[in-house]
């Protein structure tokens, strides 16, 4: 009986089929186009069809076998066909020569993940193979499950299941019939089409070279194919180029829109932390600033006993210094970013340098009670190094350690050889550090904890520029910590030191003790300026009445001038020996003063000595004072004794 699935019959036109027996090229045994595995192209289905039912026709009429494994529609179109031969396919009219497989549902059964499987298709479709070829019949089969693969792109599984019908033909003896439309295969996939044509044992082109019926006719069409592919060559190998300069900007574009998209994060992220440190400024500039002000008002009022008078100056000193630290703090970061901040290399005592820092906190110290041990290598003594900003680097250091330790903790200063360079270590047994901020302890503006229930005041930036200014010297800075509550350790390490020898020293500097070793100079006595004569200038009237207390005090003669002009004609009249004038001032600055002292050219004015002192504290600044012709440049704040020491060391001479 007929094995068929499939009800809708149509009319079949036996002259086409007789008309495509006579164009197509018959093998060796006289059958017609298809051989032991063949393929046939084609470009419509009305060809397809008609050339498949010929293929059948031509089997059952010669008592062959035949498979047929195809679309339903194609299915229904071959057996109205084959009706039209007088061949009833569906109602069983041709007994066991007919078998009929939907291509889709039998295709399915066969792929696991768009794979063919060839045990399931061995035992599917090999079965029917097997069992048709038992009965004796020379067997053919039409499949279009490999077009089906085609359609899709996908082939790899094309080629596999073509492979599974060749492996099959190891076993049995069948002739094999695959169809492609020729519509699957564009200029990008002709290695597909290839791989195609190479896995059958025949090929036949599509219908309209068959149409050629003369000799003359397909060589001339191959010609004229000929010079078509070496076109098509030509603009696959152009649209090649073009699509890797396509693909190649679609990756640049790709990288820019990867880079913006960081680089917006990155901007958001520094918007952030800016907003958080202006924040913080403002926060640490107004704290010390309400302390001043309301102690300020309180001596105003006069009601203040002498113990309380003390305590309002200590705590407008304190702050005010604070206020100072701050600032220098903000400039020496602007400094690093501009690249300005520079070193004064020279011989520097590393031992008295750490020794001033340990000074600098120790009132800090002793308030908390908080004890420091120390433990200075003997004999290292004098290293290539920028004095004042090691003793930066280290009070930064030991101010941090103070602060986040709790009273009655420890903090240890360590100075020792360490292969070529000195090592310098500051630990302390205060709140530590957590371990995943450890890596940004070191950036600017970054803040361990930095929301508005912070328990530490400070803007962050002490050790990023403890850590510029180690890299300054061509060292390293390091921070440790075992987490939160055990305490932080920093180690630096600087080159250029001498051979070791000597074993170190120890000693320890309580809480509770007044002096320390090394602040012998602390309290000598300021040198004179007595009968010094003195011109102050500044537009700032409280500056200016600030100053000439101090300087009077110390038995100077003081005349003060609250602009450029005022100041030309006081020295009219007053031989200074000193002026000390600010440098930004209304109409005419410091600038144009030592300008107008300078160009007189007189005795009094070749000896007078000139110092700058102005909140303009630049590298720039300072360089442009001095080759105006100013001796000596301060930076406001200044201290007293800084101001009377310049004066004294630049009048010596009279004394």
């Amino acid at each position: 009986m007929s094995k068929y699935f499939g009800e809708k019959l149509s009319a079949f036109d036996p002259a086409s089929a007789e008309e495509l027996l006579t164009l197509a090229p018959f093998s060796e045994t006289g059958v017609t186009r298809a051989g032991r595995h063949s393929v046939q192209f084609y470009e419509s289905d009305s060809f397809l069809l008609d050339f498949v039912t010929s293929f059948l026709h031509e089997g059952i009429r010669s008592g062959d076998a035949c498979i047929v494994i195809a679309t339903q529609p194609h299915r229904e179109k071959l057996a109205a066909q084959l009706l039209g031969h007088g061949l009833d396919v569906v109602n069983d009219g041709l007994g066991e020569q007919y078998y009929s497989l939907d291509a889709e549902g039998t295709l399915s059964q066969l792929l696991i993940d768009d794979a063919v499987q060839p045990a399931l298709f061995t035992g599917i479709v090999g079965d029917i193979v097997k069992r048709v070829s038992a009965q004796g019949r020379r067997v053919r089969a039409f499949g279009e499950m490999v077009a089906l693969l085609a359609a899709r792109g996908n082939f790899q599984a094309a080629i596999d299941l073509e492979q599974c019908w060749n492996r099959l033909q190891e076993s049995y003896d069948f002739r094999l019939l695959c169809a492609y439309s020729l519509s699957n295969f564009d200029s990008d996939i002709a290695n597909s089409l290839a791989a195609v044509c190479d896995v059958h044992s025949e090929v036949s082109p599509c219908e309209s070279y068959d149409i050629l019926s003369s000799a003359d006719e397909r060589l001339r069409a191959i010609v004229v194919l000929q010079r078509k592919a070496r076109t098509l060559e030509s603009e696959i190998a152009e649209r090649k180029k073009v699509e890797l300069a396509l693909r190649a900007a679609t990756d640049e574009l790709k990288k820019l829109l990867v880079s913006e998209q960081l680089a917006r994060a990155e901007a958001v992220s520094a918007n952030r932390m800016k907003d958080e440190f202006l924040a913080t400024v403002s926060h640490e500039l107004r704290t010390p600033l309400n302390a001043i002000i309301g102690w300020t008002h309180m001596l105003g009022k006069g009601k203040l006993d002498q113990a309380l008078t003390a305590r309002a100056i200590e705590t407008i000193e304190r702050n005010a210094k604070a206020q100072a630290q701050l600032v220098e703090d903000i400039l020496d970061v602007s400094r690093v970013i501009t690249g300005k901040l520079q070193l004064n290399i020279g011989p520097a005592d590393i031992a008295s340098i750490i020794n001033a820092a340990i000074d600098s906190v120790q009132p800090a110290a002793t308030s908390k009670a908080i004890e420091i041990e120390v433990t200075l290598d003997p004999l290292i003594r004098h290293i290539a190094a920028d004095a004042n900003r090691l003793q930066q680097i280290v009070w930064n250091l030991l101010a941090n350690a103070i602060k986040f330790t709790p009273p009655g903790g420890h903090v240890n200063v360590s100075l020792k050889r360490k292969a070529a360079n000195v090592q310098i270590t500051v630990s302390d047994t205060g709140k530590g550090i957590d371990p995943a901020f450890v890596p940004f302890i070191f950036d600017r503006f970054r803040q361990e904890d930095s929301t508005t229930t912070r328990s530490y005041g400070g803007l962050g930036l002490g050790l990023s520029i403890v850590r510029h200014l180690v890299e300054l010297h061509g060292g390293t800075v390091e921070a440790d910590s075992r987490g939160e509550g055990k305490g932080a350790t920093f180690t630096i390490l600087l080159p250029n030191l001498r051979p070791p020898a000597g074993k170190p020293e120890t000693r320890k500097i309580r809480s509770t003790s007044s002096t320390v070793a090394g602040n012998e100079n602390l309290f000598l006595p300021l040198p004179s300026i007595a009968g010094r004569r003195i011109l102050l200038v500044d537009d700032d009237a409280d500056t200016l009445r600030m100053l000439s207390e101090i300087l009077s005090g110390q038995s100077a003669v003081v005349e003060s001038a609250n602009s450029v002009q005022e100041a030309i004609e006081i020295l009219d009249r007053f031989q200074a020996h000193v002026v000390v004038s600010d440098l930004a001032m209304p109409e005419k600055d410091g600038y144009s003063l030592i300008e107008t002292i300078r160009g007189r050219e007189t005795e009094a004015t070749r000896l007078l000595q000139a110092i700058a002192l102005t909140a303009l504290i630049r590298i720039e600044d300072r360089a442009r004072a001095l080759s105006a012709g100013f001796n000596m440049f301060l930076a406001k704040p200044v201290q007293p004794n800084e101001l009377i020491s310049a004066i004294a060391n630049l009048t010596e001479t009279l004394s």
